[in-house]
């Protein structure tokens, strides 16, 4: 899925601050902020999961052998004892890409957050691998630094470290959703504070 800005809330907030005339506010088009890739995982489907898994990126498969029981698809037993309620699918979040201009606001965590939010309804967990997705080389040391700079990005939403370099959020648990909430507030402050600082 993408994650962009729509052009109706883009053309009411230059309307706000700017002096533009209607005809140009017209042609306002939406602006792609990034992208952001979820599976769900069917644990009572009709496909094995971790052969759904395995179907997918190789990050998706790493992260089923670390979560699951491959030979029978039930969760593996460490994973089961670190939730709340072990009974349900699960969501993995493969990939989220922010455009380089919007990284560094804090937007990431919100939109990965919302996102989760929609998306997670029937799941125990998200799972996920923080580790660079953008396409760039990187050198092994830069790969452990864009990894353990990702991992405090996704605690901020209520991911854990689990094992193995993957991390887990328990979608049964208070704490992600009020995380959520205080990212949310962050960023509309932020929004706030840079519309008054552009205001005419």
């Amino acid at each position: 899925m993408s994650a962009r800005i729509e052009a109706d809330v883009l053309a009411e907030d230059l309307a706000a601050y700017s002096d533009m005339d209607q005809e140009s506010l017209d042609t306002v088009e939406d602006v792609t902020v990034g992208g952001m890739s979820f599976v769900p995982i069917r644990m009572f489907g009709p496909d094995h999961p971790f052969e759904a898994m395995d179907s997918y990126t190789g990050d998706v498969s790493r992260i089923g052998e670390v979560v699951l029981d491959v030979a029978d698809g039930r969760w593996e037993p460490a994973f089961e004892a670190a939730l709340a309620h072990p009974v349900g699918d699960l969501l993995v979040m493969d990939r989220v890409i922010l455009e380089p201009p919007w990284r560094g606001l804090g937007l990431g965590p919100v939109l990965a957050g919302a996102a989760i939010r929609r998306l997670s309804q029937d799941c125990v967990a998200v799972a996920c691998e923080p580790g660079s997705a953008d396409g760039r080389e990187l050198t092994e040391e830069q790969h452990r630094e864009a990894a353990a700079k990702l991992s405090r990005v996704w605690e901020r939403i209520g991911f854990e470290p689990f094992q193995d370099g993957v991390h887990i959020l328990d979608c049964h648990l208070q704490r992600p959703q009020d995380l959520l909430a205080e990212r949310q507030d962050e960023f509309n402050a932020l929004c706030r504070a840079w519309r008054e600082h552009h205001r005419p």
